[in-house]
């Protein structure tokens, strides 16, 4: 069995006319159903979910994973938010 760690990822609406975070969220949990959400913190204009990617895995991994789902068009007016380094 492969270990697991929980890496966080947020989204945030950058559309006025995006879905409510509540809907989204139930969207994305569906969507990263193979990511193991570990976590969810939903607020009106973000949303963080904690996704299972493999021990040895980049945290890369759960960002392309939530990219990916992103793209379906129920989470339209929502991208993956960009952390200042």
């Amino acid at each position: 069995m492969t270990a697991h760690r929980a890496v966080e990822v947020a989204v945030v609406r950058h559309a006025l006319d995006a879905p409510p975070a509540e809907t989204t969220a139930i969207r994305l949990l569906w969507l990263l159903r193979a990511h193991l959400p570990h976590g969810l913190r939903v607020e009106s204009e973000r949303i963080r979910l904690w996704l299972a990617v493999p021990e040895d895995a980049p945290p890369l991994l759960a960002h392309r994973a939530m990219g990916d789902a992103l793209t379906h068009r129920g989470c339209a007016g929502w991208s993956v938010e960009r952390r200042a380094v």
